[in-house]
């Protein structure tokens, strides 16, 4: 088993017993006063029987009593002895009423009863005690078949005379004996199969349990994975899509179905928004004088900062090509602010690429180009999706970088009349820009 798991299942077992014994009682009390009624209805003289009721009764509160002790959860934990105890107290009380009763009425009207409880007694042994193993119940089982062998002899005797060797009275007793073996027989049988289904079924829904704890644990991260590649407002529709398709697969197997990308329009204008385009600088030099395994690490350190500079300021990162970065902000939510993010963005990036370039004694820098306006935004390809952005502005976004200083932001006027009351220093922008917009 799971660590820990043993411990709930006998935490799981523990309330059974708890349930198995309120059963018992309030079945037990149904005994007790039908069997009295019965007996205040049809003894004659009914003043000889007012004794055995007192009795029952009586037996029954000191019985409820015993058992109500079990029912204080945090106490029998501590002390296990307590079930056994209470359990065979009860048990023995039971038995001594009911023989008592029948050995003063021999004695006091003549009369010779049978037992009354014996059945009920064993029953109660195997199906309602709240005895952990089989062990315990199996010998008081034994004890309480014995002592009732022992009085059915002595009835049987006492009715006829102590004739034990008539063949028919011998028989009696051996029916008796019959008797009492089968029922501990069956109550043996009653006790393990209820062990094996409790412990099956605990398992079973054990599993369900965890599978479905799984199952969601599963699908939360699905979600942060693939939100993490697309916006919410694309990875939804292609997530149900997808989810939709799996269940008519299983409905219609022998069904062809469309590809995503014929089903799916993942195309989505996004008029307000400000585009960051980064690139590297020194990257082709970095390429012939590192080996790969130093590339990739100071690539991977690098981007995972960008990754979380562009959580940090609520900006979308689209994707990375090498030695280019290029993210938006005020794409998956719509942000009067996003040109600010982007700029502030920008200055991180420069901030933590000179870090880098400190720590790591390579030769590097970064050009960032930052334009404000409209883009659309969706998925490209029918198997393998893709995100990306198009439109003027991305273009434009794009040029600002290649035509920017390294280690500052090239940013269009535009980005700059977004930004009220900025304290930044702005310088003219790039003769290469220029020339581009003369061309």
């Amino acid at each position: 088993m799971e660590v820990g798991l043993e411990e709930e299942y006998n935490s799981y077992q523990m309330r059974l017993r708890l349930y198995y014994l309120g059963v018992f009682l309030f079945l037990h009390w149904i005994v007790v006063l039908l069997h009295s009624g019965f007996l205040l209805a049809t003894c004659d003289p009914v003043d000889s029987i007012y004794l055995d009721v007192v009795f029952y009764v009586i037996a029954a509160v000191i019985i409820t009593g015993l058992m109500y002790i079990n029912l204080m959860k945090e106490m029998v934990q501590r002390h296990s002895w307590i079930m056994y105890v209470t359990s065979v107290v009860a048990v023995l009380i039971l038995v001594a009423v009911d023989i008592l009763n029948n050995v003063y009425h021999y004695h006091k009207h003549d009369w010779i009863t049978g037992s009354f409880y014996d059945t009920h007694v064993i029953l109660l042994i195997y199906m309602f005690l709240p005895i952990p193993n089989i062990l315990t119940p199996l010998a008081l089982g034994i004890v309480v078949s014995s002592i009732y062998v022992i009085y059915y002899y002595n009835y049987v005797a006492s009715k006829y005379k102590f004739e034990m060797s008539n063949k028919k009275n011998a028989n009696k007793v051996v029916a008796d004996i019959s008797h009492q073996f089968c029922l501990n027989v069956l109550g043996i049988f009653f006790r393990v199969m209820r062990e094996i289904l409790v412990r099956s079924s605990f398992l079973d829904r054990h599993q369900f349990v965890m599978e479905d704890i799984w199952l969601r644990n599963a699908r939360a991260q699905e979600k942060v994975f693939l939100h993490s590649i697309l916006p919410p407002q694309i990875s939804q529709p292609i997530q149900n899509e997808i989810r939709n398709r799996i269940a008519l697969a299983e409905k219609h197997r022998n069904v062809q179905f469309v590809s995503i990308g014929e089903r799916i329009m993942s195309i989505q204008s996004h008029p307000d928004v400000t585009i960051l385009y980064a690139d590297i600088v020194n990257y082709t030099h970095l390429t012939t004088t590192l080996s790969v395994k130093t590339l990739v690490t100071l690539l991977h350190n690098l981007y995972a900062r960008f990754d979380k500079a562009a959580s940090h300021f609520t900006v979308q990162r689209i994707k990375f090509l090498g030695d280019c970065y290029y993210c938006v902000a005020g794409l998956i939510n719509p942000d009067p602010d996003h040109a600010k993010w982007c700029v502030e963005l920008g200055l991180c990036m420069i901030e933590q690429i000179h870090e880098v370039r400190a720590s790591q004694k390579v030769d590097i820098n970064i050009r960032v180009g930052v334009h404000s306006g409209g883009l659309f935004a969706g998925v490209l390809g029918a198997t393998k999706l893709q995100y990306d952005i198009w439109g003027t502005d991305v273009v434009i976004a794009n040029r600002l970088e290649a035509t920017g200083v390294p280690g500052h932001i090239h940013t269009s006027e535009r980005t700059l009349q977004l930004i009220e009351d900025h304290t930044y220093t702005v310088l003219p922008g790039t003769v290469a820009a220029k020339m581009i917009l003369i061309s």
